[in-house]
């Protein structure tokens, strides 16, 4: 694709760019790229920029590039580093899409009332020690917020839309996690609230501090969903990859609702939606989108979502459930402790000879193992989570 600077057309290839005061970058394009990830090399895989984490970005070495249509280019950023200057640069130069990954180590005060970026997603590592006071615009910005909530506090303006995306562990048999107190945020009347499916489950309880709630998406696990009925303004619902709906209100409590979206939802109560939509339909139309699709049997949750495997390169996931469903077999079939020694102790040795686990596929393997000792035959032989991991960290080389 070729690009325009100061309005001239260039092919793809290699340009210097004065992305920081020190000497010019080299920035090389390709066709089709309309994206930039920026940031250092300790933290990143892959970038198409490399500079320090407290590196001071010069934002306009941007402006004279467009795209043939006169758009400005790129139209998404990916930026882990502490420089916030480019809020300011935004009250000049729109931007579609930033997603901003700060390793803050102190307090930042943050206007963003004139800038003009579309969609805003802020993710909040575990490590940072500083905390981001933000002003927002008073309407056109889409919010997206990741991991550590209470590293944030928006201090005015609101987003026309929110999305709530908090840590969470991965183990579902965690307690729920408790949403934080989400200050000026609780007057959004717009929210998505994200989880993975098989991830430890995000309560609803703190659900009822956005008292203005018209629209709410709900992805992954979640419980308490009983508190919906509290949310009676609600004109449009959708859930998704939802393993669990127990406690779920029945539609008409929501009078106002002409939206609604269950897609990869647990079968039993999928199919009591279906025959509501039918019920409500006959006695008041719906006036915009419903469907129930992809209802799912408890066997397929188990599979898709109840392993720590998901997020695995294929090759080694196969590996991974394969070993896992030889050790859930012979657990099965297990008549002394012995027996669910030998299928632990092969399942963690299953993975002596896999190259490249990493620090994170290792934990999920211990996981993993913690789940196989929670099955009926273990625990009717007296297994505890102490001997199970004490076996596969006795039988691991990794």
């Amino acid at each position: 694709m070729p690009l325009l600077i100061d309005g001239t057309p260039h092919e793809d290839g290699v340009f210097n760019l004065q992305l920081t005061p020190d000497a010019p970058h080299r920035l090389k394009t390709s066709p089709g790229q309309g994206s930039l990830t920026l940031g250092p090399r300790t933290l990143l895989k892959t970038a198409d920029l490399w500079l320090p984490v407290d590196a001071c970005v010069l934002w306009s070495c941007f402006d004279p590039f467009a795209t043939p249509a006169g758009s400005p280019w790129p139209r998404s950023f990916y930026y882990t580093g502490n420089d916030s200057g480019f809020f300011t640069w935004a009250q000049l130069r729109a931007i579609e899409n930033f997603s901003w990954y700060p390793q803050l180590q102190q307090d930042v005060h943050i206007d963003a009332s004139r800038s003009q970026i579309r969609e805003l997603s802020i993710h909040l590592q575990a490590g940072n020690q500083g905390h981001i006071h933000l002003k927002l615009p008073q309407q056109g910005m889409r919010l997206h917020l990741h991991g550590n909530l209470e590293q944030i506090t928006v201090t005015a303006g609101l987003p026309e839309s929110l999305s709530l995306s908090p840590a969470t562990s991965k183990n579902p048999a965690d307690e729920a996690f408790q949403l934080p107190d989400m200050g000026s945020l609780k007057q959004v009347t717009t929210l998505e609230l994200s989880n993975g499916a098989g991830k430890q489950p995000i309560s609803l309880q703190n659900l009822l501090q956005f008292s203005k709630l018209e629209s709410l998406s709900l992805w992954g696990n979640h419980s308490d969903l009983a508190q919906l009925s509290s949310c009676t303004q609600l004109k449009a619902l959708s859930l998704r990859f939802m393993r669990h709906l127990s406690g779920l209100p029945a539609l008409p409590t929501w009078p106002e609702l002409d939206f609604f979206i269950a897609y990869n939802v647990e079968e039993a109560t999928g199919k009591h939606l279906r025959q509501q939509l039918k019920d409500r339909a006959k006695a008041r139309p719906w006036a915009d989108y419903t469907s129930v699709s992809q209802l799912r049997k408890p066997e397929w949750w188990a599979k898709e979502y109840g392993r720590p495997f998901a997020g695995w390169p294929a090759a080694r996931a196969r590996i991974a459930h394969a070993a896992y469903e030889l050790a859930e077999q012979e657990i099965g079939t297990a008549s002394s402790l012995g027996h669910v020694q030998a299928a632990l102790t092969a399942f963690a040795a299953r993975f002596n000879t896999v190259k490249g686990i990493e620090t994170s596929e290792r934990e999920d393997l211990g996981l993993a193992v913690q789940q196989l000792a929670q099955l009926p035959a273990a625990l009717s032989l007296k297994l505890t989570d102490e001997q199970a991991q004490q076996w596969f960290d006795e039988n691991r080389d990794y």
